[in-house]
């Protein structure tokens, strides 16, 4: 595969093994100041980052674990949330300016087609869904930690590989909600993780169902104390059509409250199966199934990652990502993870404020 011509972004790329504070990683990349919200393992075994870096959509991809093969940054502001791809062309989708971004990228890192989407409200993230007849779908909306006045809503675009749109339906609602991650099954029904609050209450965390033609089938609340908030974060939906949601939820403290990551799984109908409290001062914010089953749970503080029993939510460990990291105070934040072709844990976020990658063995913990 040619090299995309070498910009001056990679003079910030800085690598370290800081093997005396991570031994648990197998490497790490930090580059520039910003946060990767997607990471992934690319079809010719290398590595695909998306984000924002220096307040510029970015998107990266990466040999040999550490070397920049291909990058691709935008012109205006803004973040890149979702990746797809396949063994041709790669799409990313985000927000800039408050509108959807949805690009196309050839794999040596030049732009095919780009646009921005106005919704009417406020787009944030953007998650893309493959719906299995060769279109794609982008769910855009607010951020959960957001708290935006006035109209918000989702947004809904199906669009082809030639950025043909088919389908573009805004759902608006009067009080403030976010889909900051959403799921589809085998018949293209689209599952979102939701936060909603309204005027002087709590925010409230639920899991809606959309059918293909994003007619919504059902939508169920979660346990929700009208004392606390919570709010949803990552969305899963296995191969028996279980749905398995985590984000975070206030407990109280002496002194106030305190966010505690939870997790939660429901069936195809919306009847919650079972629901387990996990990391103090967290934020469940990514889940993954590995291919034996085994379901991860990636928390926002320290990148600390749980092992789950799908079918009961018992808890089977934990994984550290760094072997010093106190989630109450810390600079190492997890947007999402992945695993690779052999099995090892990609994840992504920030650490120190810069755009932050590693590789994590999962026998290391």
């Amino acid at each position: 595969m040619r090299r995309l011509f070498v910009s001056s972004l990679i003079l910030l790329l800085i690598f370290s093994c800081r093997k005396e504070t991570d031994d648990f990683l197998i490497w790490q990349k930090s580059l520039g100041t910003g946060n990767a919200f997607y990471i992934a393992s690319s079809p010719d075994a290398g590595v695909i980052s998306a984000g924002t870096l220096n307040n510029k959509a970015y998107l990266g991809k990466f040999k040999n674990n550490t070397e920049t093969e291909m990058e691709y940054i935008s012109e205006s502001d803004g973040l890149f949330s979702s990746v797809w791809y396949n063994d041709s062309f790669i799409i990313a989708a985000g927000s800039s300016e408050g509108k959807m971004l949805l690009t196309r990228l050839d794999y040596e890192g030049q732009q095919i087609w780009s646009t921005t989407i106005n919704a009417g409200f406020t787009i944030d993230v953007t998650t893309l869904l493959n719906t299995d007849d060769g279109n794609i779908l982008a769910v855009g909306s607010a951020s959960a930690d957001s708290s935006y006045e006035g109209t918000t809503g989702m947004l809904f675009v199906r669009f082809d590989a030639d950025g043909g749109i088919s389908l573009n339906k805004g759902v608006t609602e009067n009080s403030f909600i976010s889909a900051n991650n959403a799921a589809v099954d085998g018949s293209g029904n689209v599952y979102l993780s939701l936060t909603r609050k309204t005027e002087g209450s709590k925010s409230k965390m639920s899991v809606a169902k959309y059918n293909s033609d994003i007619n919504k089938i059902w939508e169920t609340e979660l346990y929700n104390n009208v004392n606390f908030g919570a709010s949803g974060r990552g969305i899963l939906v296995d191969n028996n059509s279980n749905i398995f949601v985590t984000g975070k939820t206030e407990v109280s403290k002496e002194t106030g409250t305190l966010d505690e990551s939870f997790l939660a799984s429901l069936s195809s109908s919306g009847t919650v199966r079972w629901k387990k409290y996990l990391e103090n001062s967290n934020c469940g914010i990514s889940l993954i199934k590995n291919e034996t089953g085994s379901l991860y749970l990636l928390n926002r503080n320290c990148f600390f990652i749980n092992l789950v029993n799908p079918e009961d939510g018992s808890d089977e460990g934990m994984l550290r990502t760094f072997d010093a990291c106190d989630p109450y105070s810390t600079d190492s934040f997890g947007m999402y993870f992945d695993t690779d072709q052999d099995g090892n844990i990609l994840v992504a976020g920030a650490r120190g404020g810069n755009y932050y990658l590693a590789l994590k063995d999962p026998e290391r913990q």
